[in-house]
C-alpha cells in the first residue's frame, strides 16, 4: 500500500514538473539546493549510488534508495531512471514518509 502511494506521488511530481531527470540535471539541482529529495534506483550502479550519496551528504540533501530503474522510469514517463531529483518540498516529504513505511 505504501509502495503504491510512493509511486503515485512520484507520478504526480512528474506531472507537476517537479522532477529533475538524468545525472547532470540531478547533480545541478543538488548543488543549487533546488532538490529537496534525491531518489536512486536500487539497481543503479554502485558508482552512481556512491556519487549521489556523497554529493547529497556534502550538500545536505536527503537521499533514498527506492524502486528499480524501470519502475522509476515508468512512473515518471521515461523508459528508465537511475536517479531522480524531487524539487517540490511537499511531494518530497510525502515520498520520504512512504519510503520509510516500506522499510
Amino acid at each position: 500500500m505504501a509502495n503504491e502511494k510512493f509511486f503515485r506521488m512520484l507520478g504526480l511530481a512528474a506531472r507537476m514538473r517537479a522532477v529533475a531527470f538524468g545525472e547532470g540535471a540531478v547533480k545541478d539541482s543538488i548543488k543549487s539546493k533546488k532538490a529537496k529529495l534525491v531518489i536512486v534506483a536500487s539497481d543503479a550502479s554502485d558508482n552512481t549510488k556512491k556519487k549521489f550519496f556523497n554529493s547529497c551528504e556534502f550538500y545536505e540533501v536527503d537521499i533514498i534508495e527506492h524502486g528499480d530503474k524501470l519502475t522509476l522510469g515508468k512512473m515518471t514517463g521515461r523508459e528508465f531512471a537511475a536517479v531522480l531529483g524531487i524539487t517540490n518540498q511537499d511531494i518530497a516529504s510525502e515520498l520520504r514518509k512512504c519510503a520509510d513505511l516500506n522499510e
